[in-house]
């Protein structure tokens, strides 16, 4: 039964993957469905080599089943809470922060929504940055000017993030109480300035198997083997 329960929750994340692949290329493809659209954020670097080597469906179906159940919190139920949200969150960030006719998912607000959720506090500051102005005419000078540029910080308490990041994140900083990732907010890009290893960390925190956390296999030295002498005085 409870096999049954993951086959109809693979199916359903697989169906929403599809669904998410046509709406971002107009097509279903199968490494760039899932390499250029939204799943790449929550990614481990091992997991997005295997997806730029897949060239079948049935591949990009496997592999996805897989990636999925390392991401459910509780696979003895039905439904998959981590890919629910995930589907969720993707939709929302596609409303809120499309730019320069870019998927919303695919900005870095859109990818901060998708790893952290909504952030629970959101502030605005200006500040002042020089700008470089090249020549209007041919053998004009460069002017340098000053603008004011919009600065958008996402805040989190910890008590807001999943105890696993907390744990993470305690590892890294003990005396941490709060996140902030920070972003430059400009007319048709939006930059995140400052934040990029709390987001590494929620995307190794969610890969509930405990695989991040184990050491890399050794691998048995052959037959007769001996390392190499270093030569003297090292």
């Amino acid at each position: 039964m409870a096999s049954d329960r993951r086959l109809g929750a693979a199916v359903l994340s697989i169906l929403c993957w599809l669904a998410l692949a046509c709406q971002s290329t107009g097509r279903i493809s199968t490494a760039a469905g899932l390499a250029d659209g939204p799943t790449r954020w929550l990614m481990l670097p091992d997991e997005l080599r295997q997806v730029q080597r897949m060239r079948t469906n049935r591949e990009a179906v496997d592999w996805l089943e897989t990636f999925w159940r390392r991401r459910d919190p509780d696979p003895d139920q039905p439904g998959n809470e981590t890919a629910k949200t995930f589907y969720q969150r993707v939709e929302a960030a596609d409303r809120l922060y499309s730019d320069g006719g870019m998927r919303g998912s695919l900005t870095d607000r859109g990818r901060a929504l998708i790893l952290l959720g909504p952030p629970p506090i959101l502030r605005y500051s200006q500040k002042s940055a020089p700008a470089w102005e090249p020549p209007s005419l041919p053998g004009g000078r460069a002017a340098i000017q000053t603008r004011d540029v919009i600065i958008e910080s996402w805040v989190y308490a910890l008590e807001d993030l999943p105890p696993e990041l907390r744990e993470r994140i305690a590892k890294e900083d003990p005396d941490r109480t709060e996140l902030e990732l920070i972003f430059l907010v400009e007319t048709r890009h939006t930059k995140l300035l400052e934040g990029e290893k709390i987001l590494s960390l929620a995307v190794r925190a969610a890969v509930r198997d405990g695989s991040m956390d184990k050491p890399e296999p050794q691998r048995p030295l052959p037959p007769g083997f001996l390392p190499p002498t270093p030569p003297p005085g090292m």
